[in-house]
C-alpha cells in the first residue's frame, strides 16, 4: 500500500502549523520501521528545502519534488496529480480542492469567524479550501477538543469524522544559545517572554500598552518575539524602553529565552492550540495566559489566568508572579511537567497511523 504526504512545508520557515507537520513527519518516519507493508512519499515543490529542516534526515518516508509550480498554484494544480488514485495525508490547513481520496488538518477555523484582523483575500480563500475539502475528507484532524467543536460547528460536520491529535513541545532538540541576552542587552534583567504575530487575536497591543505604560513595570521588560504575515492587516508596534520586538529567532535562542524568563504571557483571544504554552511548560517557565476555553485545555491548572481583556487582571497576575513563593512557583512547575504527558509527537503520529489503517484501509 502506498501513502503520500503533502510536505509542501518543507519550503516554508517554520512557524506552529510546519513544526507540527515536521514533528509529526519525523515521528511517522520513525513508526514506518514497523509498517514495511506502508510505502510513504513526502512529495513537495522543486524548490529548496528550507535549511531548518534540513537537521533530519528522513529514512522510512521518501522525500520527493515534483512539479513546475510553487506554493498554493503547486498545491492545487499539480500534487492532485502526482498524488491521483493514492491516499493523500495534508497536515498544514491547505488541501487540494479537487482531490477526493485524502484527509486534511485543520489546526482551526479562525477564517471562519471575524475574531480576526486577516485580509478578506485570505479568509475567502481560505473559507472555501475547509469548506469544500472538509466536505470530501475521509478524515479531519486537528489539535484539540476545542478546535474539533469549533470545525463540528462552524462547518456543519458530522463529529465522527474529526480525530483530535495535539501538539508537544521541540526546543528540546535544540541546544541553548544563551549569547542572545547579550545580543538583546538582557543580561540580568527581569523580562517577561510574549510570543506573537501581527494578528489582532494574539492581544499583543494590550500587554505591550501595559508595560509602555505602568510605572510599576518601567524597570522590567517585556520581550516580545515573532514575524508580520501579509495576510493580515498591520497592527502598529508600541514604542518604549522596556519593550523589544526580537522578530524571528532560532530555535535554540528561543529557548534560551524562555528558560530565562520571569513568565511566558500568551493574552490570545482565540486559538486552536497554542504551542508556546508547552515549550514554557518543558522549560519550567511560569505562564500567564488568557483565560480561554482551549488554554484551559492546554494547561488546566497550571498557568496563572488572567481576563483576557482587561488590563487590570493580567498586572495583577504579573505582580503575583514577580512576589509568588518559591515553594508556588515549584508546585506550578511540578504539575505542568506531569501536564506535559498527555502532549508527546510519538502518542499523536501513533494515533493518525491507526486511523489512516482503521478507517482508510479497513485493517486493524
Amino acid at each position: 500500500m502506498r501513502l503520500i504526504i503533502n510536505c509542501r512545508f518543507l519550503t516554508q520557515r517554520i512557524t506552529g502549523v510546519q513544526r507540527f507537520a515536521f514533528e509529526m513527519c519525523k515521528e511517522l518516519d520513525s513508526l514506518l520501521y514497523n509498517h514495511s507493508g506502508l510505502e510513504v512519499i513526502g512529495l513537495m515543490p522543486e524548490r529548496e528545502i528550507n535549511e531548518q529542516y534540513r537537521g533530519y534526515v528522513f529514512k522510512s518516508i521518501q522525500i520527493k519534488s515534483c512539479g513546475r509550480l510553487s506554493g498554493h498554484l503547486w498545491e492545487q494544480l499539480e500534487l492532485p496529480i502526482y498524488s491521483r488514485g493514492i491516499l493523500l495525508i495534508n497536515l498544514c490547513n491547505t488541501a487540494p480542492l479537487f482531490k477526493l481520496k485524502q484527509c486534511i488538518t485543520l489546526h482551526d477555523v479562525i477564517f471562519m469567524t471575524n475574531q480576526d484582523s486577516q485580509k478578506l483575500w485570505f479568509k475567502l480563500w481560505y473559507r472555501l479550501i475547509a469548506r469544500v475539502t472538509s466536505l470530501s475528507a475521509q478524515t479531519i484532524f486537528t489539535v484539540s477538543q476545542f478546535s474539533k467543536a469549533e470545525i463540528v460547528r462552524l462547518l456543519e460536520v458530522n463529529a465522527d469524522r474529526v480525530v483530535v491529535l495535539g501538539n508537544a513541545p521541540s526546543l528540546q532538540n535544540y541546544t541553548y544559545a544563551n549569547d542572545v541576552l547579550t545580543r538583546f542587552n538582557l543580561g540580568g534583567k527581569k523580562y517577561f517572554l510574549m510570543i506573537g504575530s501581527n494578528s489582532v487575536r494574539k492581544n499583543t497591543q494590550m500587554v505591550a500598552k501595559l508595560f509602555a505604560s505602568d510605572p510599576a513595570l518601567h524597570d522590567t521588560m517585556l520581550v516580545i518575539v515573532g514575524g508580520k504575515y501579509v495576510n493580515l492587516v498591520a497592527v502598529d508596534d508600541i514604542a518604549a524602553v522596556n519593550l523589544l520586538y526580537t522578530d524571528y529567532i532560532s530555535d535554540s535562542e528561543l529557548r534560551s529565552l524562555y528558560a530565562h524568563a520571569e513568565a511566558l504571557i500568551f493574552p490570545s483571544l482565540y486559538e486552536g492550540f497554542g504551542i508556546p504554552l508547552l515549550e514554557a511548560m518543558a522549560e519550567s517557565t511560569i505562564v500567564i495566559a488568557s483565560d480561554i476555553q482551549v488554554i484551559r485545555e492546554v494547561c488546566a491548572n497550571n498557568a496563572l489566568y488572567f481576563a483576557p481583556y482587561s488590563t487590570n487582571s493580567l498586572k495583577q497576575q504579573i505582580i503575583s508572579r514577580l512576589s509568588s513563593s518559591d515553594e508556588l512557583l515549584l508546585e506550578l512547575k511540578d504539575k505542568a511537567l506531569v501536564q506535559l504527558i498527555n502532549y508527546q509527537w510519538a502518542k499523536f503520529a501513533k494515533i493518525m497511523l491507526e486511523t489512516i489503517y482503521i478507517r482508510m484501509y479497513k485493517i486493524k
